[in-house]
């Protein structure tokens, strides 16, 4: 196994010392150790609530999608609480090539509670989009499997087809509770697919996935000190972040300046709001409306056109049963999904520049907050057709904050050739191009 690079192993033990200085959190992380069921065996990493398998996953076709696919794909479900039934959902695609050599990555939706499967997979970052009129596929030529093995997962119970007996999962969240389910659900998962312990692993994810990725971060590094030393079967080497949710103290801050700045508010509103403190309720990015003020646009990329039909938010259930998922209502996100118990400040790494609802501005302020040296200076980086690709800032440790350029929210939707490059240039420890690149060597 290739030693970790300075970089991942730096952002990873920031994140610990970040969230595990709380000595309840550490005490709510060892109670967790005792009520999972997990127990370390000579000549195994672990064993915990064995079922399923990695055939009975296996995806022959997805109704629709292109001739020749040359990866392998799966999707079922894991058991991650016996007693409440909770059990969530994934889709994993290997890479075309070389996937035995390729790294793991993790992704996870934001929202709170909304689909990896529907939004990451489909419409992102996944190796397919969907066509219009929803029955074909098309190929998605940058897809993050190019580069790793994609693990998207629903999370928490009650997304897209993840599923739960207990009602109270439907209705609120915690999440530790969901930091720990991810864990669990690793666990089991790389015991259905065994080749991958100890493979290079990172957790990656955008929006509310700011609080998620983290927090998942954490308890794998915890569990990881705790029960395995340097045997672990999860490798985790860094985190990757697209317009994160980080500090929900900042965060309106950063939206009205975003908004101003990009002439969605007028002066006088501006002017009231300094003098007065007060949020003006026309100002909140409503949806599917996409309303500012009254106008259509759409919140999660200000210079996007826009649909002005709604979305309903269902699949045909022809595509169920290829996918080894339950039939029954399927939805993107959870609607009037409670948070409980939800710290306020993660840690960032990457935004879009065109994204309104977790905006470059409110990036920033959390990255300030961090007080961290530069060691590379904010400067642009390039695509191979000589566009600058967005810019980019590196700090003390291999933190690294960059902007993606003409992004919106979903950033792997809006520019996938530039998260792609990113994503590269991540995995491999090296900053995006300084000057114009081959992309065949990035």
């Amino acid at each position: 196994m290739r030693s970790a690079p300075t970089f991942f192993l730096s952002l990873a033990v920031l994140l610990s010392t970040s969230l595990l200085v709380d000595a309840s959190q550490e005490a709510q992380l060892s109670k967790f150790v005792k009520a999972s069921r997990i127990a370390p065996l000579p000549g195994r990493s672990m064993i915990l609530r064995p079922g399923g398998s990695k055939e009975a996953d296996r995806i022959a076709a997805l109704p629709g999608q292109p001739p020749r696919v040359d990866f392998e794909q799966y999707a079922g479900y894991v058991t991650v609480d016996e007693d409440d039934g909770r059990e969530l959902f994934y889709y994993f695609v290997e890479a075309p090539h070389d996937a035995a050599s390729k790294p793991l990555i993790l992704w996870l939706n934001g929202g709170p509670g909304c689909s990896s499967l529907g939004y990451g997979a489909m419409m992102e970052l996944g190796p397919f989009r969907v066509k219009p009129g929803g029955r074909m596929l098309s190929r998605n030529r940058h897809a993050w499997n190019n580069v790793a093995n994609i693990l998207f997962l629903e999370s928490p119970a009650g997304v897209g087809f993840s599923l739960s007996g207990n009602a109270t999962d439907w209705k609120s969240v915690r999440d530790g509770r969901i930091a720990e389910d991810t864990y669990l659900f690793l666990v089991s998962w790389l015991e259905r697919f065994p080749e991958y312990k100890g493979r290079e692993f990172y957790v990656a994810g955008e929006s509310y996935g700011g609080h998620y990725v983290p927090q998942a971060a954490t308890v794998i590094t915890f569990m990881n000190r705790r029960l395995y030393g340097e045997q672990t079967p999860i490798n985790l080497l860094g985190i990757f972040l697209g317009n994160p949710l980080l500090d929900e103290y900042l965060y309106y801050q950063g939206y009205l300046e975003f908004l101003r700045g990009h002439g969605i508010i007028s002066d006088e509103v501006w002017a009231d709001i300094i003098a007065n403190g007060t949020f003006h309720d026309q100002l909140k990015c409503t949806l599917p409306e996409h309303t500012f003020e009254g106008a259509k646009i759409d919140c999660f990329n200000l210079y996007a056109p826009v649909c002005l039909r709604s979305r309903n938010g269902t699949y045909s259930s022809s595509s169920y049963k290829s996918l080894h998922a339950r039939i029954g209502t399927w939805s993107a996100c959870i609607p009037n999904m409670v948070r409980v118990e939800s710290p306020a400040f993660m840690v960032p790494t990457i935004s879009g520049d065109f994204d309104s609802t977790c905006s470059l501005d409110v990036t920033r302020y959390s990255v300030k907050d961090l007080n961290l040296a530069v060691t590379e200076n904010w400067r642009p980086w390039y695509i191979p057709n000589g566009e600058v690709g967005g810019f980019v800032q590196q700090y003390q440790g291999g933190f690294t904050l960059a902007s993606v350029r003409a992004a919106g929210h979903m950033v792997p939707a809006f520019q996938p050739e530039r998260s792609l490059i990113l994503l590269n240039s991540f995995l491999k420890n090296k900053l995006p191009p300084a000057g114009i690149p081959n992309w065949i060597s990035l």
